[in-house]
């Protein structure tokens, strides 16, 4: 059975964390390592992961706050040793066959790179509404929409190499981007094996920061030309961020 390095990365999470972590841990997959990379919290985060006593789960803890997820996640990224590579937030959830169903979709159909459908859910654990994407997409697709829920992407250990989260704003967008152009494709497993949990006032609720982190991610990351860098900010404005998050 293959391994599965699970990438959490948590700041201030002591309230949302342990749901997180016990959704790891109901995985009726067997094979993971889950491993935490807290950035400097001031909560009790760290106390928090420590009352769960299982050798599959390691938490290292950042000396100063890095400010980003990136970091913590490179950290994470840095010391796993899974073939198969997957992520989830600290304040996000699973169920329970989120692992072994998308393995299976990936070995069986020999796919590099894939993701699922996801429920989003409030403070409260509420589902408001969900998202289904697209069952292929190409890297033209992924330009203008951003289809993967990091929560919900899983990549092979082979495709991702030494790649790492760029450090800028909206970072898993931006390396999804730099592995679609070695893969070719991303596919969609199309049940809801995970929870999104959108939060007032985050980043993916504020439509001018998504905009201008799209512009700095086309111009600076992709080295798109100004004029198509343009059009392809609006163009994601227009067609997903007021949709998908109004």
């Amino acid at each position: 059975m293959k391994l599965i390095s699970i990438i959490m990365p948590s700041y201030n999470a002591s309230l949302s964390i342990s749901d997180s972590i016990r959704s790891v841990l109901i995985q009726s997959y067997p094979s993971w390592e889950l491993i935490i990379v807290d950035d400097h919290s001031t909560d009790n985060t760290v106390e928090t992961i420590q009352t769960f006593n299982d050798p599959r789960i390691s938490c290292i803890t950042l000396d100063t706050n890095s400010g980003s997820p990136a970091l913590p996640r490179n950290v994470a990224l840095s010391l796993a040793n899974g073939e198969y590579i997957a992520f989830l937030d600290a304040d996000d959830l699973w169920e329970k066959d989120k692992l072994s169903k998308q393995v299976k979709f990936m070995s069986d159909n020999d796919i590099m790179f894939s993701c699922t459908a996801y429920n989003i859910i409030n403070d409260d654990g509420v589902i408001v509404s969900s998202y289904s994407p697209p069952a292929i997409v190409n890297y033209s697709q992924l330009l203008t929409n951003n289809s993967v829920g990091c929560l919900t992407a899983m990549v092979t250990k082979e495709l991702l190499g030494q790649q790492k989260f760029p450090i800028c704003g909206h970072e898993d967008f931006a390396l999804w981007l730099k592995l679609i152009k070695k893969c070719q494709y991303i596919y969609a497993l199309d049940e809801k094996l995970c929870s999104y949990r959108r939060l007032d006032g985050s980043v993916s609720s504020n439509k001018s920061k998504l905009v201008s982190f799209f512009w700095n991610i086309y111009r600076n990351e992709e080295g798109i030309g100004v004029f198509k860098s343009l059009c392809l900010s609006i163009k994601y404005f227009v067609n997903v961020v007021w949709y998908k998050y109004k």
